[in-house]
């Protein structure tokens, strides 16, 4: 007779173990959502503070642009000023020379400023995203007036030319290792895009999961990317504050010009013969050409280059360009 005690005995045993064995899977599946739940909650902010990044980066890069688009149009004042002067010194090839523009010189600031204005006046940067960062980032490319195949610009029409030009505010095309129309997206996020969504989407998928090992598979994955999304977070950072700095000290020196550069045209409009200046009036052309180059020199400072195939922000580029400005305003009255 005690065998049905024994079979009970063994079924409560049993079934005390399935009670453990069920309790184990249920914390077992727990963990596994807790553990998605925190990577989740750690990408998201993680997330949320580079793309608040980048749109305050972003935002610094498109006033810079704009703000180069319209000192190269304003180049159009003393280029039409300048060239009513009679009788001024001769054109010098001399690199060394500081007051005097060799003809190419001149050339290049009357082709940028003609170039600008057509920018500015047919909607060009509104055809392309990131045109005015490209603008800001990649301001030594500016020589624009021709497309990366070698055509110039305004022999092309249309599509041709919109996109040439985009691609020429871009940093050149993406064949010769400029940003091409894309750059507004390159010169931002880079390679920590393609990760970011990729992650993202193994979240969705994971929700629900009762995997440890999934679990722990996607903790490792959201770990790697917000490393990743770290260093991009420096790097737009440093983008953000030398796009700034420069800004500053563009607008300083930008209105030193628009001041100098409305005496020289009331100068010319005086008197046009260089031989009939005073010395203060010949002051007053050196400072303008003195203005024009540093303002030409300035907006083209890169303040992103390739370096080892990656895109790193020139701070000692744009800190020496910036000083360099500072000096110069102060010899100017």
């Amino acid at each position: 007779m005690p065998l049905p005690f024994i079979l009970i005995g063994a079924a409560v045993v049993a079934g005390g173990t399935g009670l453990v064995t069920g309790a184990r899977g249920t914390m077992k599946i727990n963990e596994a959502k807790e553990i998605i739940s925190k990577a989740e909650k750690k990408y998201n902010e993680k997330k949320y503070i580079l793309e608040e990044s980048e749109r305050k980066t972003k935002i610094a890069l498109e006033n810079l642009g704009g703000l180069k688009l319209n000192i190269w149009k304003n180049f159009e004042r003393f280029s039409v000023a300048f060239e009513k002067i009679k009788n001024k010194p001769e054109f010098s090839d001399n690199l060394n020379e500081k007051f005097l523009f060799s003809k190419t010189e001149l050339e290049e600031i009357k082709k940028i400023s003609i170039t600008a204005i057509d920018v500015l006046g047919t909607g060009l940067l509104s055809a392309g995203a990131g045109a005015l960062v490209g603008v800001a980032a990649y301001g030594g490319t500016m020589a624009l007036g021709v497309a990366s195949t070698g055509t110039a610009i305004a022999t092309l029409s249309g599509v041709a030319a919109t996109n040439a030009t985009l691609a020429a505010l871009g940093g050149g095309s993406l064949a010769v290792g400029g940003g091409g129309m894309a750059l507004g997206a390159s010169v931002l996020t880079g390679a920590v895009a393609g990760p970011i969504v990729a992650v993202g989407g193994l979240l969705i998928n994971a929700k629900g999961n009762d995997s440890i090992q999934k679990a722990y598979g996607v903790e490792k994955e959201v770990d790697e990317i917000t490393v990743l999304m770290q260093s991009s977070l420096v790097y737009l950072d440093q983008l953000k504050e030398v796009s700034n700095k420069m800004e500053a000290e563009l607008k300083k020196l930008f209105g030193l010009y628009e001041k100098q550069v409305g005496i020289l045209e009331y100068l010319v409009n005086k008197e046009v013969d260089f031989f009939m200046y005073s010395n203060d009036e010949k002051r007053i052309v050196d400072n303008n050409i003195m203005l024009v180059k540093l303002l030409n020199k300035l907006t083209k400072v890169n303040l992103v280059e390739k370096v080892n195939n990656k895109d790193c922000v020139q701070i000692n580029k744009v800190n020496g360009s910036v000083l360099e400005s500072e000096k110069l305003r102060a010899t100017i009255k």
